[in-house]
């Protein structure tokens, strides 16, 4: 005789947080406010802000001033009107919330605040700090907000192309000695500077924004995913990868 044994009861797995698209009204107060902290707020990418407008304009001329050729001026012309384009995207979402995207608050990332003072550190701007940009860009491919979700593809390819960017100028520099201590130097205070814009490990609002599903990792999953994923390529480069505490601001 065969024994029989009792099913196991399973346990339902998380709710799925739902889409809600532009104007929906079933969409809770709670979540709208939150959109609206995220990209007019939190998110530096948005035309309505004239510290952007002028955080745009400084990047620009760096590039372009300290552009070894005529082919990096043409790469660093075409980041830029990306940039602009990702602002004006941004701009039209928060509208889209019934928010006035004018926000004439200063950017809060300082690493937006370092100076652009020669060519390398253009190079590690673009490796380091966008490539931050592109872990935001592939948490918003499955935003639960359907205007945001549906130009994150969009964002996120152009984030590639501005930290691929970065990364090959690197590769360029780091070829002789002298370029190869310079990025060396500057990486101490790029680093820790993109490891900080990830926020606060402790931040309440960071489990909000995983619990409506505005983001899908909180802050520290991201930060520890970006170190994972960028310090192969630091090392590629043949340098020394700084502390991941050191100098840091916001852990």
């Amino acid at each position: 005789m065969t024994g029989t044994t009792k099913a196991k009861p399973t346990k339902a797995g998380p709710t799925k947080p739902r889409m809600y698209k532009k104007d929906d009204p079933e969409m809770p107060e709670e979540f709208r406010q939150f959109m609206i902290k995220l990209l007019k707020y939190a998110h530096v990418e948005n035309n309505g802000n004239p510290h952007y407008k002028q955080l745009v304009a400084e990047i620009a001329y760096a590039g372009l001033r300290h552009a070894p050729s005529g082919r990096e001026m043409m790469i660093e012309a075409e980041i830029i009107k990306q940039e602009v384009s990702h602002g004006e995207l941004v701009a039209d979402i928060i509208r889209s919330l019934g928010e006035d995207p004018y926000n004439d608050k200063p950017v809060g990332q300082y690493a937006f605040k370092i100076p652009l003072a020669c060519w390398c550190d253009v190079a590690w701007f673009h490796m380091l700090i966008d490539r931050v940009g592109l872990y935001v860009g592939i948490e918003w491919l499955g935003s639960t907000y359907e205007p945001l979700a549906r130009v994150s593809d969009r964002l996120e390819k152009d984030e590639i192309f501005h930290a691929t960017s970065g990364f090959k100028y690197l590769q360029e520099i780091v070829k002789d000695r002298d370029g190869r201590a310079e990025a060396q130097d500057l990486l101490h205070k790029w680093w820790p500077a993109a490891l900080d814009m990830f926020g606060r490990s402790t931040s309440k609002n960071s489990e909000i924004y995983v619990k409506w599903g505005i983001k899908r990792k909180s802050n520290e999953e991201l930060r520890q995913q970006y170190i994972a994923e960028t310090v192969p390529l630091i090392e590629q480069l043949g340098l020394e990868v700084p502390d991941h505490l050191a100098n840091r601001r916001f852990l």
